[in-house]
């Protein structure tokens, strides 16, 4: 094995040899994001020597085996290691080639960079780099000047060449450094070590292996890992020591086993964009947009704020007392839910609080908002786009902190997004809730026990082995259930079992089972502990589908009005952005299989049986034609014969138009 400093250009400008990438290799795998960093970090080198502040830039290690040459041919250098940062210099190199005006620059580029002189035929095996083979056509290609087939268009290894000659053109107008500086300042200056492997004199430098130690085998380095080493290292010994001391092990400490998804939260808060989640597969890519997103931020500022904020993170995520236990349980009711999606918009909202922008009344009555929010979406199974669009609201909380009625602003926030991401309302609510599988709802419990919350103003610990969800109309039925129910026994229990109505929170110690409903009674009444087990429960004579119907409303009703309770003017209407053309539709409003009437002669009641489409004498009809139909047939259809449907029919007394 030998070893040595060099720079990527001198290896690259080398025409004694040829790189070549091994079949093991993955593909070229690096995004716009990766190269971002890399060109920004040869402009800022460059700049810096421009300016006579001499700098370089380390650009990793190289590792490769250099195979003999063939007389007449440069020798071949395998890659094991460095193939993403070579291709990426090739192709920056490229599009300096196509970008620049100079001839005399483009073929040097083209022969002292891209090419290679020493090859003695004029093949496509001049170019200096052999990719693999899924890479190899779009970069020939693109070297070569041929044409680019659709499929070539769509590589990573296009779509970086292309990403670099837009940002080369933006360099060129802007004429803040010239195109030949950012080469002869800047990439000129990266500075590499390269590792040669020697696998015929020694048997133990296998290409294979070593690459495979590099890249899949041990632990990878963690986001966490990553940043501390880039705050810490390259400092003098002293200041790293009182910054590690001073600030990172109080991070540590306070987040045992958090901090990399807290790095990455933190990163939301301050991007105001989502991110990808923190693995073992984004590690680096986070890591680069860490660096990116601070590079130049003052070191010691920086770890300071990543202190105050993992405060407030081990509030949010492992339950930490924050000052205010109104807000350790709104936070703790979060987490139940389980959006950690919401984690960086709250970390906004505490530093608010603890800087007195917010009122601790105003920060529960907001944490009750979202909370409101998420578990009308959950019953109604809608996660649809939360990941990429929730974190960007960050950029509210200023207007949400300095508003008057800041619980009233932040449900309008949250009715004003896309479709995808709308408060659900009242509509919607209680026709999915009448017809849900409540029992298998991962929050049915949670959700019973804010209900027994709002009736006795205590709330039942959801960690207490004896709190059951108890089926009042038994799973198994036997003969005095049978008669119980009714001549229809079969369908009722088949479709009222896992009805939110015949479901309640019980604490006991025995097994209720399918005992006969007044011993069940006796029971809820005398036995239960919660006053949700008696509602609606105890004083009925029989437990039948038609109890069962009326305990369901009486429930629904009261989760909409105390528990999940939104602004009145949401609660009809579509809390979303509307769509410029306001099409009607009925799954949007959640009334399929719902009847609607029309307004001026309310004998006139149709079922909504599609998205488009509603029953009227057997028949299916659009409610614009069969608001025409029945206007001819009172004789006062109008001169157009145009009519838009939405606005002759109302549900439950309000007009379509205005609740779509």
């Amino acid at each position: 094995m030998k070893a040595g400093e060099n720079h990527l250009l001198n290896l690259l400008s080398n025409n004694d040899v040829t790189f070549f990438i091994p079949p093991y290799q993955r593909n070229y795998e690096w995004d716009k994001n990766q190269c971002k960093v890399f060109f920004n970090d040869i402009k800022r080198t460059a700049i810096d020597n421009i300016n006579g502040q001499e700098n370089e830039h380390f650009f990793g290690t190289i590792v490769y085996v250099k195979n003999d040459a063939i007389f007449g041919q440069p020798s071949k250098l395998v890659l094991t290691d460095g193939q993403q940062r070579i291709t990426t210099a090739m192709l920056f190199l490229v599009a300096i080639r196509e970008v620049v005006d100079d001839d005399n620059s483009k073929k040097f580029i083209n022969n002292k960079y891209l090419k290679n002189n020493n090859v003695t035929d004029d093949t496509e095996y001049k170019i200096k780099l052999k990719q693999v083979e899924t890479d190899w056509e779009a970069y020939r290609n693109i070297i070569l000047n041929l044409n680019l087939t659709d499929e070539n268009k769509k590589s990573a290894v296009y779509l970086n060449y292309s990403y670099f000659v837009s940002e080369l053109n933006k360099l060129k107008k802007e004429d803040e450094i010239s195109l030949i500086d950012m080469i002869s300042y800047g990439l000129a200056k990266f500075s590499i070590v390269t590792i040669e492997l020697q696998p015929t004199q020694n048997k133990w430098e296998n290409p294979q292996e070593i690459f495979e130690s590099m890249n899949s085998l041990g632990k990878p380095l963690s986001l966490a890992d990553l940043v501390r080493n880039y705050l810490l290292l390259g400092k003098k010994p002293d200041v790293q020591d009182n910054l590690y001391k001073d600030y990172w092990l109080h991070i540590e400490k306070q987040l045992p086993e958090e901090v990399s998804n807290f790095i990455r939260d933190f990163m939301q808060l301050r991007a105001r964009k989502a991110l990808k989640k923190a693995t073992a597969n984004n590690y680096k890519e986070l890591y680069a947009e860490f660096k990116y997103l601070f590079e130049d931020s003052e070191t010691e500022i920086l770890l300071n704020d990543l202190n105050k904020y993992s405060n407030y993170y081990s509030y949010i995520v492992l339950g930490k007392p924050s000052g205010s236990s109104k807000i350790d349980d709104k936070l703790r009711d979060l987490r139940t839910i389980g959006v950690t999606i919401v984690y960086s918009f709250l970390l906004a909202l505490l530093n608010n609080w603890k800087n007195e922008r917010l009122s601790e009344q105003d920060l529960v009555a907001i944490l009750d908002s979202l909370i409101v929010y998420f578990l009308r979406r959950r019953i109604l199974k809608l996660t649809q786009g939360e990941n990429k669009n929730f974190p960007p609201l960050v950029k509210e909380i200023d207007r949400i902190s300095s508003s008057v009625d800041k619980k009233q602003l932040m449900f309008e926030i949250l009715s004003s997004q896309e479709n995808s991401l709308r408060l659900p309302n009242d509509i919607e609510m209680t026709s999915e809730l009448n017809v849900m599988n409540f029992y298998n709802f991962n929050q049915v419990k949670f959700i019973l026990s804010l209900v027994e919350e709002k009736i006795t103003k205590s709330r039942p610990d959801k960690n207490d082995n004896t709190l059951q969800i108890e089926h009042i109309m038994p799973q198994k039925l036997n003969n005095t259930w049978e008669e119980e129910l009714g001549a229809d026994y079969e369908i009722v229990h088949q479709e009222y079992l896992n009805n939110i109505g015949n479901l309640t929170l019980i604490r006991h110690n025995q097994e209720l089972g399918n005992k006969c409903f007044k011993d069940k009674k006796g029971i809820y009444n005398n036995n239960a502990g919660l006053q949700i087990a008696k509602n609606n429960i105890v004083n009925r004579a029989k437990w039948n589908k038609n109890s069962i119907q009326n305990r369901s409303k009486w429930l629904i009703e009261f989760m909409l009005n105390e528990v999940l309770n939104i602004p009145n003017d949401m609660r009809r209407k579509n809390n979303f952005i509307q769509n410029t053309s306001r099409r009607l539709s009925f799954q949007e409003l959640g009334i399929i299989g719902q009847e609607i009437n029309y307004i001026s002669d309310k004998t006139i009641v149709v079922k909504v049986v599609e998205d488009k489409k509603v029953e009227f004498e057997g028949g299916k009809w659009n409610l614009s034609p069969l608001t025409r139909e029945i206007e001819s047939r009172k004789g006062t259809v109008n001169a157009s014969g145009s009519y838009q449907g939405a606005q002759y029919w109302e549900f439950e007394g309000m007009k379509l138009s205005e609740i779509m």
